[in-house]
């Protein structure tokens, strides 16, 4: 391996997803911390290319489209190429990420890369098991031999973009004081999903007991939303679709709790500092639950979880369907909200 002094420019590369991004916020943090001089750049899916532009541990951040053509990859290839970087870490491990790395070709390559990968590496790393995925990508470091401290995922939020959700809150009639819960109820894998009559139920719970229950998510969400909302009989706050991304980050720092299947925006509130309530199904809590005490998990034992599937291998879906109310709310008086 070189000497560490020589990597003054430094490419990351990052195609997983939002709540994956939050987890590598600590990577990029010990990585700045042991180049405090480097330029440090970040390849990522261009879908959460807005909410890491700000990140202050970072020079540069490029967004890759995961729908580019071959052709349209190699072109972004060749002008990320130009930065002649000394030292390329892939933290996704996938062929993709690991074959557009080689192309930028830096002059050292090391990270995360399946059986078969090797060529596209100097140096090929295998994930630790049954760790945290915190963990998982600050070992990459550790493997080159620096010097790394935990920490938790952190997310920064600019001031003009809360202040420009505080703008949006009171279009929507809500007091500046006012608590408010999220609700997130999408999820990447439709398995991911608790039912919509769990939370429609939990909704008119919070918004009976607790505060001003808001749902949030992307326009893709809305579908799901209205069905929720539908069979609600308080009226929440639908902020779903209404949001940019770091707009999101904004609001769900603004938020007292947020109550969410296992997707990005959980990560992301988690990264802001908000309280969170967890559901977990078919993926792994040890791997992807929030980090900290201010986090709860909610989940049910069954021998076939987690499975990581994205459709239920036994038709019964029971590791969401069998989560209660009940489970979620017992959660809510651990946390002791202000």
């Amino acid at each position: 391996m070189r000497s560490l002094d020589k990597w003054q420019r430094i490419i990351v590369i990052d195609l997983l997803y939002l709540g994956d991004l939050m987890f590598a916020t600590p990577f990029f943090k010990e990585l700045r911390k042991n180049f405090p001089e480097a330029r440090i750049d970040l390849i990522l899916n261009s879908a959460f290319h807005s909410i890491m532009e700000g990140n202050s541990n970072l020079d540069n951040v490029y967004a890759y489209d995961k729908k580019w053509t071959l052709k349209q990859s190699i072109e972004f290839a060749k002008l990320v190429r130009n930065n002649n970087y000394d030292l390329g870490i892939n933290i996704h491990g996938s062929w993709r990420s690991s074959l557009l790395l080689k192309l930028i070709n830096p002059s050292y390559t090391i990270g995360y890369g399946k059986k078969g990968q090797g060529l596209f590496f100097n140096r090929r790393l295998t994930q630790i098991r049954d760790h945290h995925m915190v963990d998982v990508y600050l070992q990459v470091l550790r493997e080159m031999g620096l010097k790394v401290d935990a920490s938790l995922p952190y997310l920064e939020i600019e001031k003009n973009v809360r202040d420009e959700v505080e703008k949006k809150l009171t279009n929507w009639g809500i007091n500046p004081k006012e608590k408010l819960i999220a609700l997130n109820t999408a999820g990447t894998w439709p398995t991911k999903r608790w039912t919509i009559e769990g939370f429609a139920q939990l909704g008119d719970e919070l918004n009976l007991k607790y505060g001003k229950v808001i749902l949030v998510g992307s326009q893709d969400d809305l579908p799901l939303v209205e069905q929720i909302v539908n069979l609600m009989e308080t009226k929440p706050v639908i902020a779903t679709g209404k949001t940019s991304l770091q707009e999101l980050a904004a609001l769900l720092a603004r938020c007292e709790l947020v109550i969410s299947n296992d997707s990005g925006p959980v990560h992301v509130a988690a990264a802001v500092g908000t309280s969170t309530i967890t559901i977990f199904g078919p993926s792994d809590e040890v791997k992807y639950r929030p980090l900290g005490e201010r986090h709860r998990i909610v989940k049910i034992d069954l021998d076939c979880r987690p499975c990581g599937k994205h459709q239920c291998p036994l038709g019964h879906h029971r590791c969401m369907t069998g989560i209660t109310v009940d489970q979620i709310l017992k959660e809510i008086e651990t946390i002791h909200l202000n």
